[in-house]
């Protein structure tokens, strides 16, 4: 896999990359109890419109709509939206049979978790 460090044109901080390169890992190899540790326990995945919360129901998520297939992410590009912090948008592209292209993902961290990805296409 790609580090997505390496993709970059503005690094995001140090301390965040690595957990965003876990999330695409666990979600590639389909370990949903690896994915489902990368997010906040009360967090939320929107994808496109729905909204789906706790680490539970993101893994069910994954696997029903991702996995289940053939879903694979590959990232092409992630930047802060500002350097003072926040957002950071991680530009994708996705295979499988129910989605594929180019994709974005805006990803919240708080407290070393993802708190809240929001899937654009």
């Amino acid at each position: 896999m790609t580090n997505v460090d390496e993709l970059s044109d503005r690094y995001a901080p140090e301390a965040e990359t690595p957990l965003i390169d876990t999330f695409v890992a666990a979600l590639n190899a389909g370990d949903l109890d690896r994915l489902a540790g990368c997010f906040a326990e009360g967090a939320i995945v929107n994808d496109a419109g729905r909204e789906i919360r706790g680490r539970k129901a993101i893994a069910a998520w994954a696997e029903r709509e991702f996995l289940a297939h053939g879903g694979h992410i590959t990232p092409t590009r992630m930047h802060p939206v500002s350097a003072l912090g926040g957002d950071i948008v991680v530009e994708a592209d996705l295979s499988g049979t129910l989605r594929h292209g180019p994709t974005t993902l805006v990803v919240t961290l708080t407290e070393g978790a993802i708190a809240l990805l929001r899937l654009r296409a």
